[in-house]
């Protein structure tokens, strides 16, 4: 409750004390892995943040969007830039045509220095094609993290209730 003396929290107490973003029910895991994974993936500096007060408006887990941006660490980070990065190249210029015409400039640029790559690349089409990267993954890794949370809370929950059941069942 310190955290809410903060200048900053203190508008904001009403939402973030509410005792259902605390608790772990299927739909509220489900959100907030979804938040944190969507926000940790699309957003490089600031994401916990987000993710937490995402989760809160959408009535979503707080603790678990906090761990679902650690999905992205310094790490893992400059893999799923890389990746997305050529997802976003794929998704725009996608043809065979262009991909042979890729691989020979490739080849052609091997031979050349690492100063001259950097500066004939053209760093706008470079940010479009890591935008539309970040995007796609970040909403399909929300998709599939809301999917995985809820199954996944869903069991732990059925599994307990079983282990209680047959704890306090009458032995014969």
């Amino acid at each position: 409750m310190r955290l809410l003396r903060s200048r900053w929290l203190r508008p904001h107490a009403g939402l973030l004390l509410r005792r259902s973003l605390w608790q772990a029910t299927p739909r509220g895991v489900a959100i907030g892995l979804a938040c944190g994974v969507f926000f940790g993936i699309l957003i490089p500096f600031g994401q916990m943040f987000v993710a937490i007060f995402a989760a809160a408006l959408l009535r979503g887990n707080l603790v678990v969007a906090a761990l679902g941006t650690l999905v992205t660490n310094p790490l893992t980070v400059p893999f799923v830039y890389l990746g997305a990065h050529r997802l976003g190249r794929w998704m725009f210029e996608w043809s065979p045509h262009a991909e042979i015409e890729a691989t020979v400039a490739a080849a052609a640029r091997a031979s050349e220095s690492l100063w001259t790559q950097l500066t004939t690349l053209d760093f706008g089409t470079a940010t479009l094609h890591l935008g539309t990267g970040l995007v796609a993954c970040a909403t399909a890794g929300g998709v599939l993290a809301y999917g995985i949370g809820f199954v996944a809370i869903r069991w732990r929950q059925r599994r307990r209730a079983l282990n209680a059941a047959s704890s306090t069942a009458p032995r014969a």
